[in-house]
Order: C-alpha cells, then structure tokens, then sequence
C-alpha cells in the first residue's frame, strides 16, 4: 500500500525540518548518492496479530562491504547524511522505530546492468522454506517449523531483502523487502517500483514499515 505524506500527520510533524524536492533535474548516467532511512509504524505493531510467513527471492545482489560491491563501484557512506535529523526525530518518536539510516554511492546503471544491494538487519529468526523455488519471483512461502514441502531451514531477519538503484529515463527505486514480526510470526512484504527524480524526497511503506528516500547525483551531495 502507498501512503502519501498528506495522509500522515504524525510523521509528516517529524519531517518538517528535512530536506524537501529540489528539482526535477533529468537523470544522467553518472554517480549517485542514495540515503535511505528505514522505520518501523509501533501504532501498526500493536494490532499485529498471527499470519503468514515469507522469505524474500534474492538474485542479483551484492552487501555494500563484500568485494564484487567494490569493484562495481559501490560504497558505504557515514557521514553528512542529509536526512540525520530526520532519523533522530523518529529515534525519539513513540509512533515509529527506526531500524536503520544509511547511505551508499553507485554509478548509474541501466535496466540490463543493474544491481541490487542486500539488505538484512534486526533480529534473526529461522524460518523453512520449500526445496524447489523456481516458482516463486519474488517472495517465498515460509514457516516457523519444518512441514511437509517445507524442510530448507535458513535464518531470516527482522527486515530482509533488496533495493535496486537503475537509471533508464529517469531513476527508478525497486524495493524488495520482507519485514517480519519474529515474535507474531506474520511477515510483511513490501514490492514496489517508484520513479525517482534527483534531489526529490520519498516515503515508501506497507503500511507495517517504511523507508524514507532521497537520491542525488554524487556532486550535488552536499547541498
């Protein structure tokens, strides 16, 4: 489910002093700087009750500090984040959690070459999952216990998949997560693919967990 900021007044309070669109600059094939915040709705968490579990289907991704991420000219970035202030107000937030802020840089890749960067962050869970996955596109079924069909143990995260950077007319954001309550046992998936315009800010959410978003050409970081 997408959720604009104007349906959102609680967090919409908490970004009142963060950066707001800048332009509508067209993409070019060049750096980038992508600053990513990812929280948690407590409000959502309470009504949370037992459901499914899923695993997300990761291909073609790397982590920010394993090897193939340097040599295709990715980083993790730590300082000068824009929207600090922003994940400091969640911080102290009752009505959000927020799990993680982070930033990496990244050439522009097109839709061919593109490649995702793994995410996988919070408390870990085993979960089961079926033998054969050819199937499944983008999320796998999964149980708590081993089951008939569902025997391939492997551990998940409270939050687990990918986000994708790739530059074609514009930049486009594809997100590929699993956000999974590992005291509930549900988990929430969220799949979405959204044009990004540099400088713009974004709020992306399921409505279980969210991400704010905000990519820039790498020189124009610092404004």
């Amino acid at each position: 489910m997408l959720t604009t900021l104007k349906t959102l007044p609680v967090l919409c309070l908490l970004l009142l002093s963060c950066v707001l669109p800048s332009g509508t600059a067209q993409a070019q094939e060049r750096n980038y700087l992508i600053e990513v915040v990812i929280f948690e709705n407590m409000a959502e968490a309470k009504k949370a009750s037992s459901g499914a579990l899923y695993y997300p289907r990761i291909t073609n991704a790397v982590g920010l500090n394993s090897d193939k991420a340097k040599s295709l000219g990715f980083a993790l970035l730590d300082e000068a984040l824009v929207l600090e202030e922003t994940a400091q107000k969640i911080r102290s937030s009752g009505n959000y959690r927020l799990l993680r802020h982070f930033a990496w840089r990244q050439p522009g890749l097109d839709n061919k070459n593109a490649v995702g960067i793994r995410v996988n962050l919070g408390q870990t869970m085993p979960v089961y999952l079926p033998e054969d996955l050819k199937q499944y596109k983008k999320f796998i079924p999964a149980s708590a216990q081993p089951e008939p069909g569902r025997n391939r143990a492997i551990n998940t995260t409270t939050v687990n998949g990918t986000l994708k950077v790739r530059l074609g007319r514009f930049l486009h954001l594809d997100t590929g997560l699993v956000f999974t309550d590992t005291e509930n046992k549900k988990s929430y998936r969220l799949s979405q693919s959204r044009k990004m315009r540099s400088g713009e800010f974004h709020y992306i959410d399921n409505p279980r967990f969210g991400l704010l978003v905000k990519i820039v050409p790498l020189e124009e970081s610092s404004n």
